[in-house]
This record gives structure tokens, sequence and C-alpha cells, in this order.
């Protein structure tokens, strides 16, 4: 065999899609359309998205969403674990829940997937009314926290009653031109009224830490899908389609090497070849 007949033209590979060309269109296309009608009977996925707005620790609520605590309850609401063990129902939960912080507002985005609309919107609300419950204030820290607001609230208001007498006592003497006195007076007021800010500051926190989360805190609701996210038709057709048309045109470039092999004498490494590939695929000869 000279060296010309072993090399390959791109004339030669024209050649051989051209004589193949009916099979390399309608091969991949066939497939596509196959591909299309098997995915119109493949589950549909939709996703129901809620919208959170927690001011305190986001990652901490975001965390707990996709925990056991909520989850556990969750799955025993839809009755999960009639069908399959505690363990495998979380599981199950986890790959249909998810719990995202926004990186620039601090937003917690929650996703819950479903076979259909109202199932991944139920889904939704049942993580959303548990994790409320798991982040509300319970036995100790509870008790704390309405001490702490108490005491919060009894300052503010004796606070309160300071500032009211050191500014009526500023304005005396203000009127008797005790000017030491009023600069004096006023460096305290400053500080009482930063005191009173503080406060009340306090204050806000603690009766927000003590209501914990709830609908209020609802940027968004969960919505209700109307459009499947998944299966993607067209994704996997077209995906089908490439895949087939590789395939059929590495074939037809394998059956005509194995030809021009056969015809050029070489037909006892035609056979090796052969008895190699069957023997891949678990075909004796």
């Amino acid at each position: 065999m000279t060296e010309d007949n072993d090399e390959i033209s791109l004339v030669d590979l024209a050649l051989t899609v051209a004589e193949n060309l009916r099979l390399l269109i309608i091969g991949p296309i066939a497939a596509g359309l196959v591909a299309l009608g098997v995915s119109s009977f493949l589950p549909k996925t939709f996703e129901s998205v809620a919208i959170l707005n927690v001011n305190d620790q986001p990652e901490k609520v975001a965390s707990l969403a996709t925990s056991a605590a909520v989850l556990d309850p969750v799955a025993e609401q839809l009755g999960l674990t009639k069908s399959a063990t505690r363990d495998a129902a979380r599981a199950a939960l986890r790959g249909r829940v998810s719990m995202a912080v926004g990186r620039k507002d601090g937003l917690l985005t929650l996703t819950a997937k479903g076979e259909s609309g109202e199932e991944a919107e139920a889904l939704a609300n049942a993580v959303l009314a548990q994790l409320f419950v798991s982040v509300a204030p319970k036995g100790q820290d509870e008790v704390d926290l309405e001490k702490s607001l108490a005491l919060a609230r009894s300052l503010y208001a004796n606070n309160k009653l300071v500032i009211e007498r050191s500014s009526a006592l500023m304005g005396a003497a203000k009127s008797e031109n005790a000017v030491n006195a009023v600069n004096a007076g006023l460096q305290g007021y400053a500080e009482l009224i930063a005191l009173q800010q503080s406060l009340a500051i306090r204050i806000a926190n603690d009766e927000r830490s003590l209501r914990g989360l709830s609908d209020a805190n609802l940027a968004q609701p969960p919505i209700l899908p109307t459009q499947h996210v998944a299966p993607k038709r067209s994704l996997i057709s077209v995906l089908a389609a490439l895949a087939t048309g590789f395939a059929l045109l590495l074939f037809v470039f394998i059956r005509k090497a194995l030809a021009n092999a056969a015809v050029s004498g070489d037909g006892e490494r035609v056979s090796q070849i052969k008895g190699y590939l069957l023997g891949v695929v678990g075909i004796r000869r």
C-alpha cells in the first residue's frame, strides 16, 4: 500500500458525506422528533417562588429552611412519611425546596417544586408556615427577650421624663441669661437624646425578635405557576438530534474506512477490527 492510498483528503470526506446525506439528515430529524414525543410523557415540574424580607441573620434563616426542624413536620403534613422513612422523605424534600440569599438586597428567595402548580404552591406555603414557627423564640429565649423589652420600655419612659424636665430647666436658664448653665445643659440634653434613640432601636429590635417572622415579612407570597420549567422539550430534542447526527457521522466514516481497507487488500486487519468491536458489545463469532 502506498502512502498516497493511506492519505484521506477533504474531497474523500465530502464524498462520503454526500453519499450518506439522506441518512445524515433524516436520522437526526427522526431522533429529534422521537425525543420530542417522549419528553411529552415525562413528569412536568413546576416552581413556586416566594420572596422573604428578613432583617436579622438571613443566612441563618436560609439554612433553617432546608433543615430537619422545618422539613420533617412538612413531610408529615404532606403525608410523605406514610410511604417512606423520615430520612427519605426529608431527602426528597431537600431536592424540591431551596432558599437563596440575595447578594445585593439580602432578600430570601424560596423555590418549591412540584408536579403541578398547585402542589408547588402548597409546598411553598407549608415550608414558610413551619419556618415561621421554627424561628419564633421559645422557652428561655422568649423569657429573656420579654425581660429585655420590659426593661428597655421602662428606661425609655423614665428617660423621656428626664428629657422633658431638662428642656424646661434649660428654658428657664435661658430666660435668666445663664449662658454657662445653658451650655452645660445642652451637652447633657444631647446625651439624653442619644440614649433615647438607642433605647428606641433596642425596643424595636426586641419587639421584632418576639414577633419572629410572619406573612408581613413576605415581599412576595408563593405564586401559583402556570407553566412548567422542566422538561425542556426543545432542548431535549435538539440535543438528541445533535447526538444522533454525530453518531451517524462517525458510523459513516468508520464504515467507509473499513470498506476501503477491504478493497485495498487489508481484509485480515478488517476482520480483526470487526472481531474486536463485536467482542466489546459481547458478541462472539
